[in-house]
């Protein structure tokens, strides 16, 4: 099989071909076959794509992406077509609507132009409640095809795309099922004082292509050729979706033309997901993705953070997106086939806190796996005939910063004469600024850092050269009434 992923279209086939995503403006368009019922207006879309090979007849699959292309009800009425070249036609194929990852799919048996159809005058499931309104013995009432009632549907549509809205507000309430597609990250240009009334044209700076200007805030988030920008008139900023590049400005004002080029920032929206992670104290990391984002802020209850070992190593690990759960080709960690041992192959080498290990996000027990020598770790069967999500912590080891067992970090922390490395002088600089214990301290000839001791007194210091010898007071003790 072959496979080509865009952020448009997935396309599998079983023999090699080629792909674009075009709209062809000298194909028909015009006396559609699926506008000949009387609620219908099916207009193209720019989702359009023209598959060649070598090969015409051969099985391919299809995933056309919808999110943030098209609204809710003009996927629920669109037709995927495919056109015939001889008879200028376009003909209806089946397809269907995956809603979790808002693709239309379609089994195709060859090559060949096939374009997504929406229809902007379908008949609402709003129109006969509306009817119902009128009397029994009514012509409005009884026929679906009445002049009242194709009055009528004008409003029931309306009303259709509300009760849309109105129920993708109330899954944004649940953080299963708020909405991963939704806007996240988009680019963002600072513009010089221009006004609604200038002729504004831009281009890309590398190969000149005109990018379009959309009117209206739907246009934005709602565009299928999934292209364009929005200005801001107000804070003059320009707001892009797709990553352009720098942008060639050309304003004319009164007969005067201006050509200014403009660099982008990473501009992040602000969208339900952020809403969770502000409630439990997980923020978003720079352009970083709704649905990674998702993750960190469940792991807010899968790997619960502490001051103790296995909280700390959880708390870390989720702060720097440490949690792994995709293969290096950033496919989900799946277990297919649990009859059989699923083998974890740690080829960066990197140290895996098995405590971590989780099945479908629930700890596995230590009798349920193996790890080997090369930190490889073997998951025994489960048999439950089910497939798994694997995840785990990586990376991650901690020290105590005075250990003269552990030989390699010793080295890290003091010189062969005892004296403290720059490392650690800037660890002490480091924890006494962010998270100090005591109310001040002063320095001397020995630098203070806070830590913890048998005799709980709460105070240590870095040795150096010029320290006297300390054996004297190791039997002190700190009388903590003076």
């Amino acid at each position: 099989m072959y496979t080509i992923q865009h952020e448009d279209v997935w396309i599998e086939s079983t023999e090699p071909l080629s792909w674009v995503q075009k709209y062809n403006r000298e194909y028909n368009y015009s006396d559609l076959a699926i506008n000949q019922p009387m609620y219908s207006d099916y207009q193209p879309t720019y989702l359009q794509f023209h598959l060649s090979s070598e090969t015409t007849l051969q099985s391919i699959n299809m995933k056309i992406k919808y999110a943030n292309r098209l609204t809710r009800a003009q996927v629920r009425y669109c037709k995927v077509c495919k056109y015939d070249e001889k008879k200028k036609e376009w003909h209806t194929i089946k397809h269907n609507i995956d809603k979790e990852s808002k693709t239309i799919n379609v089994s195709l048996q060859s090559t060949g132009s096939y374009c997504v159809f929406v229809n902007h005058y379908w008949y609402s499931t709003f129109t006969q409640r509306l009817a119902d309104e009128y009397p029994l013995w009514s012509k409005v009432r009884q026929d679906s095809e009445s002049t009242g009632q194709q009055f009528l549907n004008f409003f029931g549509m309306e009303l259709e795309d509300i009760k849309d809205y109105l129920d993708w507000v109330q899954e944004q309430k649940y953080i299963s099922t708020a909405d991963i597609h939704t806007l996240d990250w988009v680019q963002l240009y600072k513009i010089p004082n221009i006004k609604p009334s200038d002729n504004i044209k831009l281009l890309t700076k590398n190969n000149h292509i005109e990018i379009p200007v959309l009117e209206t805030l739907k246009e934005f988030f709602y565009n299928d050729r999934n292209q364009g920008g929005i200005i801001d008139y107000r804070e003059m900023n320009l707001y892009t979706v797709q990553k352009y590049g720098d942008i060639l400005l050309q304003i004319t004002q009164d007969d005067n033309s201006t050509e200014i080029a403009i660099t982008p920032i990473d501009y992040h929206i602000w969208n339900t997901f952020d809403e969770f992670g502000l409630l439990l104290g997980v923020q978003r990391m720079h352009l970083e993705k709704n649905a990674d984002f998702k993750e960190r802020i469940l792991d807010v209850f899968r790997y619960p953070a502490g001051s103790h070992d296995i909280g700390l190593t959880n708390g870390i690990a989720r702060e720097l997106n440490l949690i792994q759960r995709k293969d290096r080709s950033n496919k989900k960690l799946i277990w297919k086939d649990d009859s059989k041992d699923f083998l974890l192959k740690n080829k960066s080498g990197k140290h895996i806190d098995t405590r971590t290990l989780r099945i479908d996000n629930q700890p596995l027990q230590p009798k349920k796996f193996h790890m080997d020598e090369y930190s490889n770790i073997r998951i025994f069967a489960l048999n439950t005939g089910k497939e798994h999500e694997i995840s785990f912590i990586y990376g991650i080891k901690k020290y105590q910063l005075y250990d003269k067992n552990d030989e390699e970090f010793h080295k890290i922390l003091f010189e062969s004469d005892g004296q403290a490395t720059p490392t650690l002088l800037n660890w002490v600089e480091y924890i006494n600024t962010v998270a100090p214990v005591m109310w001040d301290h002063f320095k001397w000839d020995e630098g203070y850092w806070d830590t913890i001791d048998k005799q709980l007194t709460g105070l240590g210091y870095i040795p150096n050269m010029w320290d006297s010898n300390i054996d004297i007071w190791k039997d002190y003790q700190l009388d903590s009434n003076i």
